[in-house]
């Protein structure tokens, strides 16, 4: 339990707070990727995964990447967008947090151990990808509320939720939200669309 509340925290706050103190991109990216690779190692044990190749969830991150994007100007966000000046290093470095670190972290967490600790508080012995109700539901709200994109968020943690049902494997989640988060990075890019991130 504590490697999923440990790696997420360390995920959440090392960027604002090196960016706090340094008032450097570059670093605190960094430092984001660095400390949370850090934590993904150390609980490597509680980390275990191998992505297989799934058509469905790849279709259901194309899904999560267009309405993350077709809905933005439709619903107030919460709080205001922070608009970054990133260098070619900072974009890569983005890339690699939103692509490999984010999904993984993310996941875990939330579909992985939260979901089923709802459920029970001995939550390993309870079946991944078990529905009931109220794990529904507050998954769902916190996977939405955790982003100032809430809307989509919703609609994300309820896409994602699904999938789970489905593959009963935390791999296809993976796969799909690692999937969103490269379409979302490209059309960022190429749109300079930097609002997103």
């Amino acid at each position: 339990m504590l490697a999923y509340i440990i790696t997420l925290i360390v995920y959440l706050l090392s960027f604002p707070s090196f960016y706090f103190l340094t008032g450097n991109l570059t670093l605190s990216i960094l430092a984001k990727l660095v400390l949370a690779g850090v934590c993904l190692f150390i609980y490597k044990k509680s980390f275990k995964f191998r992505i297989k190749f799934d058509w469905f969830a790849v279709v259901i991150g194309i899904v999560i990447f267009m309405q993350w994007v077709l809905l933005d100007n439709l619903y107030p966000h919460l709080g205001s967008d922070i608009i970054y000046n990133y260098s070619s290093v900072d974009i890569m470095l983005k890339f690699l947090t939103g692509v490999v670190l984010a999904p993984v972290i993310e996941e875990f967490f939330t579909r992985f151990f939260l979901m089923r600790w709802i459920i029970d508080k001995n939550w390993e012995k309870v079946a991944l990808g078990k529905y009931t109700f109220m794990s529904f539901l507050i998954t769902v709200l916190f996977f939405g509320f955790s982003h100032n994109r809430w809307l989509a968020g919703i609609i994300t943690g309820i896409l994602l939720n699904i999938l789970l049902y489905k593959r009963k494997n935390i791999e296809s989640c993976i796969l799909a939200h690692s999937a969103a988060n490269l379409l979302l990075g490209i059309y960022v890019v190429y749109r300079g669309a930097f609002y997103f991130w």
